[in-house]
């Protein structure tokens, strides 16, 4: 029968990396069947000055015990993390700043990690901060199995029902061409 699962190289610094999760919003443009995000919103997302704060307190900590690891990864989620992508920039922007002005170790070894249901991948806004970053990026687009299997849960707000596969997909070849190593999430 074989092996049907595909080996995957290690990940990124393989354990030895600091995982920091913003949950920038609560917001998304899918109400898919299965999300964990229980009462998905417009109004609750992350404000600058928690970003703020919580950037400032991880950066202080440099010499606790809990945050002595070799790297970081800024994680960015949802809700879908690309509707606050003005939020994102601006965060990732103070991060870099503070880690080269603290003269942090974190400085020549993050990443900023993001899952996203792939929709607003080729805006501009989202593609001018991928060139800006595109070294420290790892980006990670959901989608699951084929369009029947994925519209039958990952639909549209509204009454429609309207899957979202297509719009997905036509964003995979830019994704793959920008990160030709990227893996996926799919929910089964």
């Amino acid at each position: 029968m074989g092996n049907l699962l595909k080996k995957t190289g290690s990940s990124w610094q393989s354990g030895t990396a600091k995982n920091i999760t913003f949950i920038v919003t609560k917001d998304c443009q899918l109400v898919c069947k299965y999300c964990y995000l229980v009462g998905k919103n417009e109004k609750e997302r992350m404000t600058w000055e928690v970003a703020k704060a919580a950037i400032d307190y991880v950066l202080d900590r440099e010499y606790d015990k809990n945050f002595a690891y070799k790297s970081v990864i800024w994680d960015f989620i949802g809700g879908e993390p690309f509707l606050e992508i003005d939020l994102i920039d601006k965060i990732c922007d103070y991060i870099k700043q503070e880690m080269y002005r603290r003269n942090h170790h974190w400085f020549n070894s993050y990443r900023f990690s993001f899952s996203t249901n792939g929709i607003n991948y080729a805006s501009d806004r989202v593609q001018d901060f991928i060139k800006k970053n595109h070294t420290h990026l790892s980006i990670g687009i959901t989608i699951d199995g084929t369009e029947i299997k994925h519209d039958l849960n990952r639909i549209y707000k509204g009454n429609d029902e309207r899957g979202s596969y297509k719009d997905v997909v036509r964003n995979i070849p830019l994704w793959l061409e920008q990160f030709p190593n990227a893996g996926t999430k799919v929910t089964i």
